[in-house]
């Protein structure tokens, strides 16, 4: 095979599922966000205290109200 030659399917599937990758990895940034503004907003409204919003988002409070606070939420 040639340099020049190559293979169009191929080729366009190969980009195709580079695409659906950074598409799910965005999806599941996106989704842990949402998650965590859910969280936040149910330790805000005294649902939950702050070591279950803590313990549910996986994090210790330190971590919680650091990301929080990041977040500028």
């Amino acid at each position: 095979m040639c340099i020049t030659e190559y293979d169009e399917v191929k080729t366009m599937n190969m980009f195709k599922e580079e695409g659906r990758k950074e598409g799910r990895e965005e999806g599941r940034v996106e989704g842990r966000e949402a998650m965590l503004m859910n969280i936040y907003n149910s330790q805000k409204n005294g649902i939950i205290t702050i070591e279950q919003a803590a313990a549910i988002a996986g994090m210790s409070v330190e971590e919680f109200e650091k990301k929080m606070t990041i977040s500028k939420i």
